[in-house]
C-alpha cells in the first residue's frame, strides 16, 4: 500500500477541506466497473488539480440494509486497492442510523459540501443515497450549484450486454467459476486470515496444511480444490487450497485448508492471504487414506503443469 494516503474518520470528527473529487459507492470487490468509475475520478481530480478521494463505509451498508453476511473485500482490502490505483484520500463512517436518517439533501450538505469540500462527484448510473435511499443521480444535479459542485456519471461496465456487478461475482464465487470472477475483478480473488491448529491429519498423510481463519465474513468458493497463490511474510507460494468439510474423516465445520508447495515452515499465529487462481474439482470423499492421498498426489502434479504452463 502506498505510504502518503490519508485517512479522514469521520465519526471521529475529522475532516479534510481540501477540494476533492469524490467517489461515491461501496465498491465491493473493487471490480472494473468500480476501477472505471474510480479511473474517471482520478482523472477528474489531476486535470482540475483536485485531491482523488473516496467516501466508504466502515461496514458495508447491505449488512444493515438486507442484512446480507459476505463480502468480497473488507474495508482495509478496499483501501489497499483503491490506493494501488492512485487514490490519495479516504473518508469513512459508519452507516449507522444517524447516518441512514440524512434525507438526501443533509447528506450533501453535512457530508458532502461540510465535511469534504467536494467539487467533484464521480458516481454510477444507479448510485441512490439518503434516508430510504430517496435520492439519486438527478439529486445530485439538483443541487450543483447551490452546492458548488459538479456531477460526473459513469456508465456500467458490461460484458455480453450485462452489468458487472459484486452480487453477481459472488455468486460466481460460490459456483466455483474462479476463473470468470477474476476476469471481473481484474486479479486473482483473495482472502485473507490468520493460520491456526486444526487436526494435523495432513501431516500423517505426508501433506500438512495451514488451516486458515479468515478476519472478515468473506464469500468463499464452493467446496473443492483450487490452485491458490498464498503470502507468508511477504513472500508468495504456490499451493492447493481445500475448501470444505472434510467428508473422507466425517464432516467437520468448513473450512479453508492450504497445502503450500515447497514448503516447510511453522506458520501457526502468521497472518497469510490466499488468492485463488484455478478451481480443479469439487470436494469428494474417499473410501480410505490411501485413495485420498492419491488423488492428492494428482492434484499436486496438475498443479505443478498448471504452475509451469500458466504461472512462471
Amino acid at each position: 500500500m502506498r505510504n502518503n494516503i490519508k485517512i479522514y474518520d469521520l465519526d471521529m470528527g475529522m475532516t479534510d477541506f481540501e477540494p476533492k473529487a469524490i467517489a461515491l459507492g461501496n465498491f465491493d470487490g473493487v471490480h472494473i466497473g468500480h476501477q472505471k468509475l474510480i479511473g474517471k475520478n482520478i482523472e477528474i481530480a489531476n486535470r482540475l488539480n483536485l485531491v482523488p478521494s473516496v467516501l466508504l463505509f466502515k461496514e458495508n451498508s447491505k449488512k444493515t440494509l438486507i442484512d446480507e453476511k459476505n463480502y468480497l473485500t473488507s474495508l482495509d482490502d478496499k483501501i489497499e486497492i483503491l490506493a494501488k490505483m492512485g487514490m490519495d484520500t479516504f473518508c469513512i463512517l459508519e452507516f449507522n442510523e444517524e447516518f441512514r436518517s440524512l434525507s438526501p439533501k443533509e447528506f450533501i450538505s453535512k457530508i458532502l459540501y461540510q465535511k469534504l469540500n467536494s467539487k467533484y462527484i464521480v458516481v454510477g448510473e444507479d448510485y441512490h443515497f439518503g434516508k430510504n435511499a430517496q435520492g439519486n443521480v438527478d439529486t445530485l444535479k439538483q443541487n450543483q450549484d447551490e452546492f458548488g459542485f459538479e456531477t460526473k456519471i459513469v456508465d456500467f461496465e458490461l460484458d455480453n450486454g450485462k452489468k458487472i456487478s459484486s452480487t453477481d461475482i459472488k455468486q460466481l464465487i460460490k459456483e466455483g467459476n474462479i476463473k470468470l470472477a477474476n476476469k471481473y475483478l481484474a486479479r486473482p480473488y483473495k482472502i485473507i486470515g490468520h493460520v491456526i491448529d486444526g487436526h494435523k491429519r495432513g501431516r500423517t498423510l505426508n501433506f500438512p496444511t495451514a488451516n486458515l481463519k479468515t478476519n472478515f465474513s468473506y464469500t468463499l468458493p464452493k467446496d473443492g480444490v483450487y490452485l491458490t497463490r498464498v503470502n507468508v511474510k511477504g513472500k508468495n507460494y504456490f499451493a492447493l487450497s481445500n475448501v470444505g468439510s472434510n467428508p473422507t474423516f466425517g464432516n467437520d465445520n468448513r473450512k479453508v485448508e492450504t497445502y503450500i508447495l515447497d514448503f516447510d515452515q511453522d506458520i501457526y499465529g502468521e497472518n497469510i492471504s490466499i488468492e485463488f487462481l484455478e478451481f480443479f474439482r469439487d470436494d469428494m470423499k474417499f473410501n480410505s487414506a490411501d485413495e485420498l492421498i492419491d488423488q492428492m498426489e494428482t492434484d499436486k502434479q496438475l498443479a505443478i503443469d498448471a504452475i509451469n504452463d500458466k504461472y512462471l
